[in-house]
């Protein structure tokens, strides 16, 4: 049991954060815990939650992904053009826009893993790119409304249960067995630790950085779609909000920024504390602007921890050579 407690510590945490959030939240805001107001909290992250979970296999992997705002963004314009609002379309338009969100992953992933292109620079300019090409291709002009059945797996219930909840379920199952169980996950960790280490063990880290930028773009894109469903129609700039929130989450889930350490169960409690904080900040009569000062510092403490562990660990590396050559 301890041992479970010691290698989960960050992830129980993680959850224990978003108990006491909720208990704070519900101080401040009467009526927060009632069930229609929990509903709608796990539907808004919901959607944070499947941009992070692409985002969440990157950064183990040693990476970033900053173009989820317009893989998100460009997804959800291309379906509603494509489908003009009727759901027959959407038979080979949501394949197709899924298809585009992979493929966007996987010119990230190659820029980086064949051409040494650094995350950053690389996932950057695609943003840009995929900006000005959907300015180009919609003019600003706005588009048809989303789909009837997008709107339901959006914002539908079956029973008590929102649908995209039940969406969101079954992918924190898939992305635990992939992190837990799959040999994708033990090349994941092993990639973000060291990428030296992992291609001496035999690790195919090319392969194993593309498949993570890959599943990024996927799931943008279909948070996209969904997001879509959500407000009814989509508009330019929907995804720039999911670019600091899918990185906070991973982090807020005791996830390294640094890489090679951290999981999905981690990320879904990340995502809930961000969206729970959404509805405290107007109970304390503050600004969406203070939310942005939880991103930035969440992210800044945790770049800082890890960049600290990592020099500890190196010292204790050094010293343990250095007594063995004494």
């Amino acid at each position: 049991m301890s041992e479970f407690l010691a290698r989960n510590r960050l992830i129980l945490l993680a959850y224990a954060g978003m108990v006491l959030l909720l208990l704070v939240t519900a101080v401040f805001s009467p009526g927060f815990l009632s069930a229609s107001n929990l509903r709608s909290t796990v539907v808004l992250a919901a959607f944070v939650g499947i941009v992070a979970l692409g985002q969440t296999f990157v950064i183990i992997g040693g990476g970033i992904d900053l173009s989820v705002p317009w893989v998100l963004n460009c997804a959800a314009i291309i379906m509603t053009l494509l489908c003009g609002g009727q759901d027959l379309p959407l038979a080979w338009v949501a394949p197709l826009v899924l298809a585009g969100g992979a493929g966007i992953g996987l010119i990230n992933g190659v820029g980086v893993a064949k051409f040494g292109v650094p995350p950053i620079i690389m996932t950057l300019a695609t943003n840009v790119i995929l900006q000005g090409l959907i300015l180009v291709v919609t003019g600003g002009s706005p588009t048809p409304p989303a789909p009837g059945l997008i709107k339901f797996l959006s914002v539908g219930r079956i029973g008590p249960f929102p649908v995209i909840a039940l969406i969101w379920l079954l992918l924190t199952v898939a992305a635990t067995i992939l992190l837990s169980k799959a040999p994708f996950g033990r090349h994941l960790y092993a990639l973000g630790t060291s990428v030296t280490v992992a291609e001496f063990s035999g690790v195919p880290t090319a392969r194993t950085t593309i498949l993570t930028y890959v599943i990024s773009g996927l799931t943008a894109a279909f948070a996209g779609i969904l997001l879509t469903g959500y407000s009814g129609q989509a508009y330019l700039g929907m995804g720039d909000a999911y670019l600091f929130t899918s990185i906070a989450a991973v982090a807020i889930g005791g996830a390294s920024i640094l890489g090679g350490s951290g999981h999905y169960l981690g990320t879904v409690a990340g995502a809930m504390v961000l969206t729970i904080l959404t509805g405290l900040l107007p109970a304390l009569n503050l600004s969406s602007g203070a939310l942005l000062v939880v991103y930035g510092a969440v992210i800044l403490i945790t770049v800082s921890l890890g960049s600290e562990a990592f020099a500890g660990l190196a010292r204790l590396l050094r010293s343990s050579a250095h007594k063995g050559e004494a």
